[in-house]
């Protein structure tokens, strides 16, 4: 069997579509981002450039968007954006069973197929990866354009000189560009590692990077020709320096550094026992990437630089830039591909070290599979939920307050429904329901202070109650008015943390 790796990469491939498929719509709470993604791609498949309430949009550029706008416009979907999300997350699963397969063909390019097959085991189980292509994030599209640019460029580094080596060239920097347009900051994961390898011990030529480089252009090129005709260029330099601010950590206005009072090592050591095998990962890319960069065979070295640049990136971001989960996608996924290779080194150097580094690499894919499994079995839909069972249950006529962005976004526009934050607004808009989703309230990630939640747990009558691993108790309450009146007009008003509501 193991004379036929596209066998091996078929099995890992639909392993991977196995674990994604099982559990899309319920294994994961919906996201901020994942509504705001959706309504995007449906401005697109209208033929409008993307906008937020009206404000053009450019913090992303427009490739996952424009991916999934053909989705919706060739099969049709339609709804609320939250169920347009909930379709879209499909194609997430594909794509994510696709890179798994792209990541065995490069260990096994690299290393050989029985690394490849625990390397493709590992990836295709691998609970954050898993959390990630599970939901509409345009990292999904992204890390499969970056590892496809990157098992390119080995494809060019193993030919001689020719016509074909060019045009390989050209279509590794045409995949690179494709990333870049679908989320700016591969950018590093791409352009910088291949930089590194142009100087690293003459790793790649510089005739062939700059090829490679040249073809990365024209993708953002045309996207920054279409900005330009409609006259939205200031916008677009606008928001993209902000962007960069954020990324380096200038401007902290998203992720764990905004929110002082959360401890990201005791949420760490919290999340260990769903994503330990990812943070194990997490630690070895650049390790891994020290090691791989230092070999004598070329195509190891570049992916080691690729390695050793994505996990500084990381580091970097947990540090003193914008530490969001997502940036940690594709630290993991080089991680499952230079571990081998580092792996293999050591195993060349010390043989008698082999029998530990299978031990280690066994135990590794036994550990990703278990969470893996749990991963997806776990039901994660409280807001989902909380929807179904307000339009159920509740008169046509209730006013139901929100408290988060997430469901502003999510469940919004409604009759009845606005986002009411603080004891002042829910009495100002007569509100008779108000729906909170404790972790992100707790955390500083919600409009309203974590003050309401104290108060409505002792003044207030749950009548929905949900509890998953992404955002907590979801809970539905009903509101005494009595209750709520006496406490604002005392002046107990509990004003929101953020968001511009009173």
């Amino acid at each position: 069997m193991l004379r036929h790796p596209l066998w091996l990469a078929v099995f890992v491939g639909l392993l991977a579509l196995l674990f994604r498929v099982f559990g899309v719509e319920r294994a994961n709470d919906v996201f901020i981002d994942e509504v705001t993604y959706a309504d995007i791609a449906k401005q697109i498949s209208n033929g409008q450039l993307p906008s937020i309430v009206g404000t053009p949009f450019f913090l992303h550029p427009p490739g996952s968007f424009v991916l999934n706008g053909l989705v919706i416009r060739v099969l049709g979907l339609e709804g609320h954006s939250m169920d347009l999300a909930l379709q879209l997350r499909w194609v997430n699963t594909v794509l994510g069973s696709l890179t798994v397969v792209i990541c065995f063909l490069l260990v096994s390019r690299l290393v050989g197929a029985v690394p490849a097959v625990v390397a493709g085991v590992i990836l295709a189980s691998d609970p954050f990866v898993l959390r990630m292509d599970g939901r509409l994030m345009m990292e999904t599209p992204a890390g499969l354009a970056v590892l496809s640019g990157w098992l390119l460029v080995l494809l060019v580094l193993d030919r001689e000189e020719g016509r074909t080596r060019r045009w390989l060239e050209v279509g590794a920097g045409l995949v690179f560009g494709l990333a870049i347009v679908t989320k700016d900051m591969t950018a590093v994961f791409t352009v910088a590692p291949l930089l590194a390898a142009v100087f690293w011990r003459r790793t790649v030529p510089m005739s062939t990077a700059l090829r490679i480089l040249a073809g990365s252009i024209v993708p953002y090129a045309i996207y920054l020709l279409v900005v330009a005709s409609n006259g939205l260029l200031p916008q677009f330099v606008e928001q993209k320096t902000v962007g960069v601010l954020r990324m380096i950590g200038a401007v902290q206005m998203t992720g764990f550094n905004t929110t002082p009072k959360v401890d990201l090592t005791a949420r760490l050591v919290d999340m260990a026992s769903r994503f330990g095998t990812s943070y194990v990962l997490l630690g070895l890319s650049i390790l891994a990437g020290a090691v791989t960069a230092f070999s004598p065979v070329p195509s190891r070295r570049v992916i080691g630089l690729f390695s050793l640049v994505t996990g500084f990136v990381g580091v970097y971001s947990v540090f003193f830039g914008a530490a969001e989960e997502q940036f940690g996608y594709c630290v993991v996924l080089v991680a499952v591909v230079s571990t081998p290779v580092a792996a293999a080194m050591v195993v060349s150097w010390r043989t008698r070290l082999r029998a530990v580094v299978t031990t280690a690499a066994a135990t590794m894919a036994i550990f990703s599979l278990v969470l893996g499994i749990q991963a997806r079995l776990v039901v994660d839909d409280g807001l989902v939920r909380a929807r179904d069972f307000m339009n159920a249950e509740l008169p046509d006529s209730a006013k139901v307050g929100l408290t988060s962005v997430t469901g502003e976004f999510a469940l919004l526009p409604h009759h009845g429904w606005e986002v009411l934050p603080s004891l002042q607004s829910l009495d100002d808009g007569d509100a008779e329901y108000v729906l909170t989703q404790s972790r992100p309230l707790r955390e500083g990630y919600g409009f309203a202070a974590p003050g309401l939640l104290n108060w409505l747990e002792r003044n207030a009558q749950p009548v929905f109650t949900f509890t998953g691993p992404t955002s907590g108790d979801t809970v539905l309450w009903q509101l005494d008015r009595t209750k709520l009146h006496a406490a604002v007009s005392l002046g107990q008003t509990i004003p929101p943390v953020s968001g511009g509501y009173r």
